[in-house]
């Protein structure tokens, strides 16, 4: 018997000028909600599996997405899990049907990616799978209650289940979960370059201010005009360049700015049919370094100089404060940039740290590398990375007794 869970890598980023931190974005990625247009190929343990099948983009992305009737077996574990979501469904089901020809689960990054295609807006998805034979309901139950215990739910829980049995007597089931702060009206996933679109959604949590972050084909990520009136999310902007566009909703809610939905957008284009890994600058910077703060500092550092910008000098104070907050992160099982000690601007004032400038980079992963590819995924983490204002960084990795990473950068100038 086997079994597979992955939170995601998931993160948060804020940046501020002066005193006052200003929400410069959230976003995971799956470790990451790395959403890079592309695929990858696939093999069993072992022996070489079947390509799963292409990917087949829906033309919207829309949430909620509401699952027709579930079979017994599923419907049992759905209500364990959460509300039936049928684009959550669609991605477990392609997860069982790779199992059963003896290939793997997708990794976060690939998860997050399928999701988009399956039309979920939903940011920081979990996937959970076993594969067993003798696995009944009481056992399955208590397998994916054993899941969900470790999952502090912000917002409205949201999952989709799949369940298969092998000739064998092999018993396997998979799900995937969100948490649903907010829903999107139908987005269109292709364009036409220079095409004017319109985002609209609600929030589903109390949130203090919303902001839209662009990254599109080239370019550095950006924001565009947005707005927040009561729930209601609203703005419009073009896809003025042909290729893949990220678009993100960064909601300001109880822990601090984070991703509450995300989409992509092809523009003059089809998307893709797999998913392809690229590697994010920096990544091999890792190699030789002394501990998992060392790796991911060079790997920042390599990632500002292939942007043309110099390197981040590592500073104690901030250093302190990172891994205070990294510690507090992993201790609350949570990502977020307030998880009871403040925001990055209480914490520096506490600690009595003057800057001119100021923004902090939170992420969670099952490595540093998974982490690094998170942060350079999201939009608003990329910018506050390759942000040119800044000059000292205070860098913390902590592990828990599982081996996941939790990570916390901040940056001042």
């Amino acid at each position: 018997m086997r079994s597979w869970w992955a939170r995601g890598a998931c993160c948060a980023a804020l940046a501020a000028a002066g005193t006052a931190l200003a929400a410069a974005g959230t976003a995971l990625a799956a470790a990451g909600t790395a959403l890079a247009a592309a695929g990858t190929a696939l093999a069993a343990a072992g022996a070489a599996a079947a390509d799963p099948p292409a990917l087949t983009w829906v033309k919207a992305t829309r949430s909620p997405q509401p699952a027709a009737a579930l079979a017994p077996e599923v419907a049992a574990l759905t209500a364990r899990c959460g509300a039936a979501d049928a684009a959550l469904a669609a991605v477990a089901r392609r997860n069982v049907e790779r199992q059963l020809q003896g290939g793997e689960i997708m990794p976060p990054d690939e998860l997050a990616f399928t999701l988009r295609a399956a039309g979920a807006p939903h940011a920081w998805p979990r996937g959970w799978s076993i594969a067993g034979q003798g696995l009944g309901p009481a056992e399955l139950g208590a397998r994916i209650d054993g899941w969900l215990s470790g999952w502090p739910t912000l917002g409205v829980r949201r999952c989709g289940v799949a369940h298969a049995k092998k000739p064998d007597g092999t018993v396997i089931a998979a799900a995937v979960g969100v948490d649903a702060l907010a829903d999107m009206s139908p987005l269109p996933t292709t364009a036409r370059v220079g095409q004017w679109v319109t985002l609209e959604g609600t929030m589903r949590v109390p949130a203090t201010a919303v902001k839209v972050v662009l990254l599109g084909p080239r370019g550095a990520p950006r924001a565009v005009l947005s707005s927040l009136s009561g729930a209601r999310i609203r703005s419009s902007f073009a896809v003025d360049q042909p290729g893949s566009w990220l678009v993100q909703v960064l909601a300001t809610v109880s822990t601090g700015p984070r991703p509450v939905l995300e989409a992509m957008i092809f523009a003059g284009g089809a998307p893709p049919g797999r998913y392809v890994r690229a590697p994010s600058p920096g990544e091999e910077a890792a190699r030789g370094a002394r501990d998992d703060d060392d790796a991911m500092l060079r790997m920042m550092n390599a990632a500002r100089a292939s942007e043309g910008l110099p390197a981040l000098a590592r500073d104690a104070a901030l250093s302190a404060l990172a891994r205070a907050h990294a510690e507090a992160m992993l201790k609350a099982r949570m990502v977020g940039h307030d998880v009871g000690s403040g925001d990055p601007a209480a914490r520096l004032r506490a600690a009595g740290y003057e800057a001119t400038i100021a923004g902090e980079n939170v992420a969670t992963s099952s490595s540093p590398g998974g982490a690094h590819r998170a942060i350079w995924a999201s939009p608003s983490h990329r910018g506050n990375l390759l942000d040119r204002r800044y000059r000292k960084t205070g860098v913390a990795v902590v592990r828990d007794r599982s081996g996941r990473v939790w990570v916390a950068q901040l940056f001042a100038g």
